[in-house]
């Protein structure tokens, strides 16, 4: 039995939709500490009515008009999109992005950690992923970030402006191991943009350059010049 229609967030559509209320349960906190004001909680069974996807939501509201209400979404609600080459570990890696399978699962891991609101362990998780790459790609671990990368930077994978964002990303990683900084969501949204490109450079593109060039109808043959029958 329906409860309604609401406008929800979406993880696999990945914006606001309508959601239909599966069902809704209320329920009130009380704290005896704070005699002046209540919580109470609407936890929600919601499903899209787009991809269909299942989804609970909690609205705390407080009696006191200064409080703003915290609404959460279970699992979390996702601001960026795994992408489609990640794969959980264990799982089977999709074999057409040619992604090595370790890589994967560590990126996917990131995306579990950023989706938790675990910004340093995601930072940290970014910084071993770009290694990882590089020793794949260069055949061998050059002993540490700096000569992998110049190694990776020697062998061709990197443009000039991207052999900065690499070093970029070394330095966030060694902050957020080594002097407790915490990244902002888009401190992290940044550094998985230069993560994924420089993976996709890697690994992606030449396959997908090569798959389009095959769809390519050819151009007309240049014509040659005709000859002059009475000249010799």
């Amino acid at each position: 039995m329906s409860h309604g229609i609401t406008r929800a967030h979406c993880n696999k559509c990945g914006d606001t939709t309508h959601h239909e209320v599966l069902t809704s349960v209320e329920q009130r906190e009380d704290y005896e500490d704070h005699a002046h004001y209540g919580w109470s909680n609407r936890f929600e069974m919601l499903r899209c009515r787009g991809c269909e996807t299942v989804t609970m939501r909690r609205t705390r509201h407080c009696s006191s008009p200064q409080i703003s209400c915290e609404v959460t979404y279970y699992p979390p609600a996702v601001a960026r999109r795994t992408p489609p080459w990640a794969a959980a570990p264990g799982r089977l890696v999709d074999p057409t992005y040619n992604v090595p399978t370790p890589i994967c699962y560590l990126m996917y891991e990131i995306y579990t950690a950023v989706h938790n609101d675990s910004r340093r362990l995601a930072a940290m998780g970014i910084r071993a992923a770009l290694e990882r790459v590089m020793i794949d790609k260069i055949g061998s671990d050059q002993g540490t970030f700096k000569n992998n990368t110049d190694a990776f930077d020697k062998a061709g994978y990197l443009s000039v402006r991207q052999r900065g964002h690499i070093d970029t990303i070394l330095e966030a990683g060694h902050a957020a191991i080594h002097r407790e900084w915490q990244p902002s969501d888009q401190d992290i949204i940044t550094l998985l943009d230069i993560t994924e490109s420089v993976i996709e450079a890697a690994y992606l593109h030449d396959q997908l350059s090569n798959a389009l060039d095959r769809k390519i109808p050819p151009g007309p043959r240049p014509r040659r010049p005709k000859r002059d029958p009475t000249s010799r």
